[in-house]
């Protein structure tokens, strides 16, 4: 199984053939913003109509960071944007962007694993992936925004995987939480022993 080619990375540009709403420049953080699809049984399905769950067992979690805009920043500043990504405790970082502004487009590209070993299927079942843009600070980062999937949820996806998609994020942290702080496209995938990708 090849996850880079599962997620169509290496460094290419975005998908031409990207076609829900929420890819486009207008309506990223319109209503085809949200990842999940409106039919909550998109999960796979046995030949018995069984929908498959995580099982106890070693996996690879891939997950491809392209780009972000909208950062919640205040007129004329800017900020130098990073991507944290925890999986079942581990945490990784993409890259700092430098300077990048309310209008700005910040632009990574970068491909992060993580290859959980004989985890427990209640731990997989219950585990999240917690995604924060970070405006990356010389002794402390801050928060810009947050978003979080649960494993199973990408993982009873079709082909184990969501591709390509638009989170709108918010900051927590903040005082007006509900407001939109970022839009992160990226594209993640989970594989287990035996999964066809």
């Amino acid at each position: 199984m090849n996850m880079l080619k599962s997620i169509g990375g290496g460094g290419k540009k975005e998908d031409d053939k990207d076609k829900d709403a929420g890819s486009g420049d207008e309506g990223a953080t319109g209503e085809g913003g949200d990842p999940k699809p409106s039919d909550s049984s998109s999960g796979d399905k046995k030949a018995g109509g069984e929908v498959e769950k995580m099982k106890r067992g070693d996996y690879m979690i891939h997950v491809y960071v392209e780009q972000a805009k909208n950062l919640g920043v205040d007129e004329g500043d800017t900020v130098d944007p990073m991507i944290e990504i925890s999986i079942l405790g581990e945490k990784k970082y993409t890259t700092a962007k430098d300077d990048i502004s309310s209008t700005g487009i910040a632009v990574w590209n970068e491909h992060l694993f993580w290859e959980p070993k004989n985890q427990e299927e209640v731990k997989l079942n219950k585990g999240k992936i917690e995604i924060k843009v970070q405006d990356k600070g010389f002794f402390k980062d801050a928060m810009i925004a947050y978003y979080e999937f649960d494993l199973s949820y990408i993982y009873l996806m079709k082909d184990h995987a969501l591709m390509h998609k638009w989170i709108i994020m918010s900051n927590p942290e903040s005082d007006d939480f509900g407001k939109p702080t970022a839009n992160l496209k990226l594209s993640i995938t989970i594989a287990g022993a035996g999964d066809e990708q």
